[in-house]
Order: structure tokens, then sequence, then C-alpha cells
């Protein structure tokens, strides 16, 4: 080793150079990280014993640029889903001791790509993000951040990168047994309220395809469709022109808990009683659904959950624990809760 005087000048960047390895392998071992074979540690930690070196909070982040802040870009803060999945994300970020930077897009997907510039030009040291949509543009933009290594976890979004590990709830098996559920209730006259444009939104369109398959298998040819866009106020409108236009309807299963919430109101104004006059069914499994009179059936997902462990994974991946194992992609079953909003066609 050439003598380098013993002051408080000393940095990563010598001890580094002194070691014969890499900033980022100089601020695993200070950091007490995985990832570092026992004999390179050793030479790390002798040369920081013999530099006299004092690693500060500075120094630490500073070889590996890392800023300890995740960004998560989630689509509507104001939905419980949303606001129940950041939770979720926001313990396990706490317990690693990671701050957490939060964006909402809207729905829109120009508002999703800047969202994601946005934690890109504030180095964040990784994204978690879930999303309706599979939009080409923002898949291509996600595709070449991870090209870069800025490790990225998606919730509900189809994405062919297998650096980008994807966690998803069983959408389209949500949305064939909540349409099943309905038939075999004896209603063979069942709408669907979808969320967003079938084009855009991954959720949506596999629920629509599980309503689809249902009702084909049971024989039923008449496929009774309407957007919500994953609104409740444009759910019970969508309701009302619904109900107009089909008066035979007597079953809507819609594709969130909120939009049954607005369907009912309307389905209420119009004078009709739930569930002897129509039957209705949700997904999410929201507290509130469960608040409404009548207390509304659901697909509960496991909100929380898919926020803890979008959020563990991604955290795994930053700490490069096993990576391999955390890039496979996870599902989520969702849960049938029964409730006073469905009923037997009699």
């Amino acid at each position: 080793m050439r003598q380098i005087m013993k002051n408080k000048n000393i940095d990563i960047y010598q001890i580094a150079e002194e070691a014969g390895v890499s900033k980022s392998t100089v601020s695993r071992v200070i950091n007490n990280k995985a990832g570092v074979k026992d004999s390179t540690r050793n030479k790390v930690l002798k040369v920081i014993k013999d530099l006299n070196y004092k690693p500060n909070s500075s120094a630490k982040g500073l070889a590996s640029k890392k800023t300890n802040t995740i960004g998560l870009a989630i689509s509507d803060i104001t939905d419980p889903f949303f606001a129940l999945f950041v939770k979720g994300a926001e313990t396990k970020a706490m317990e690693a001791n990671y701050n957490m930077m939060l964006a909402n897009s809207h729905w829109v997907v120009e508002e999703e790509l800047k969202c994601i510039q946005m934690f890109e030009e504030g180095r964040v040291d990784g994204i978690l993000m879930i999303s309706g949509g599979s939009e080409k543009r923002l898949n291509n933009y996600l595709n070449n951040l991870a090209s870069h290594n800025l490790q990225i976890v998606v919730v509900d979004r189809k994405i062919d990168n297998d650096k980008i590990p994807k966690l998803k709830a069983d959408n389209l098996d949500a949305g064939y047994r909540a349409a099943k559920y309905l038939i075999d209730l004896g209603h063979n006259k069942i709408a669907h309220i979808k969320g967003e444009d079938v084009a855009s939104s991954d959720a949506s369109r596999d629920r629509v395809r599980g309503y689809k398959k249902a009702l084909a298998e049971a024989g039923i040819k008449e496929k009774i469709i309407y957007p919500g866009y994953f609104s409740r106020i444009e759910a019970e409108r969508a309701t009302k022109k619904l109900l107009q236009e089909h008066p035979e309807v007597t079953a809507i299963f819609y594709s969130s808990d909120m939009m049954a919430i607005g369907g009912l109101k309307a389905i209420k104004n119009m004078g009709l009683k739930i569930p002897e006059d129509i039957s209705i069914i949700g997904v999410d499994g929201i507290e509130m659904a469960a608040l409404m009179d009548p207390p509304i059936t659901t697909m509960a997902q496991p909100s929380f959950e898919m926020g803890y462990q979008g959020m563990e994974k991604l955290i795994k991946k930053l700490e490069a624990e096993a990576v391999n194992s955390h890039n496979q992609d996870i599902i989520f079953k969702m849960k049938l809760i029964e409730r006073a909003s469905t009923s037997s066609l009699s």
C-alpha cells in the first residue's frame, strides 16, 4: 500500500483506489451490505483501519450515489384502494429506513411519464409504480431506464422485461369469478361497467375478458359493457344510461368498488331496489363498500399487502440480496366477499 497521510481528508474514493475495488464495493462494506466476498471485505476493512478512515453519513451514500429514497407512482390517491396500497408500501419503506417520494398520475399517460421523469431527475434509488396501463411510450421509457440499471418494480402493468419484476392481482380470474357468481345466482342479463378504456388498462381489459369468458361458458351471448373510467361519478352516469337502454338487466358487475358506489346511487335515484331489482358486485374490497346501504359484494384485493410486497421486492433488489430470485413475478388472487347487494334471482 502506498503511503497516504492519515487525516480527515481521506475519502471513499481513496479507499477504493488503495483496496483496488470499486467505490460501490467500498460503500457496501461501509454499510455492511451483502454481496461482497469475505476476502474483499477484509481487504477493504484493512485499508479503512490503516488509514484511520471515519465514514460519515454523506460519505456512505456518495460512492453508490444512493439517496435512500424510492419513487412511488400511483394512479389516483383519492381512491381508497390506492391509499391502502401506499400505506403498505410506506410501511415497508419505513421498516427498511427508506424515504418515499409519491406522485399521482390521475390515470393520464402523460402524467405517468412526468412522474417517472421527475423521479429520474430527482435521483431516486428505485421506482415502484402501480398503474392501470401498458401504454407503449411509457413501457419503452421504463425499459430504457431498466437497461441503465435503475431498479423498477411494477404492479398491474404488463411489460416484457425480465429486469422489471411485476406484481399483479389476477384480474382475469376476478372478472370471471364475479360474473360466474352472478350467473350462479340465476342472473342471465348481466352488464359490466368497465374501468379505463380497454386498450390502455391492463386491469380493466383482463376483468372484461373474465366477464366475457364466464358469460360465454354459460351460453349467454349478449355482453353489455359500458365505460366507467374507474370514477364514481362516471359510473353513476354510465349506470343510468345502461338501465335506460337495457331495462332487462338484473345484475351489474363493476370494475371497482368506487364505481359500484356510484352505480348504487344511480340505481336508487331511478327508484330501483338493491338487490331486489338489481344485484351489484364490485372489485377492490375497500372499507367504504362495506358501509353502503346495502353493503356491496366485492372481489377483494390485498391492497396493503400488494404495496408492502412491491416495496419489499424493490428494496431487496436495491440491496442486491439474491437478485435473480427477486425478479420473479407475484400474482395475487382476489377473495369473494358476499354482502347484501347481491341475491338469487327468484
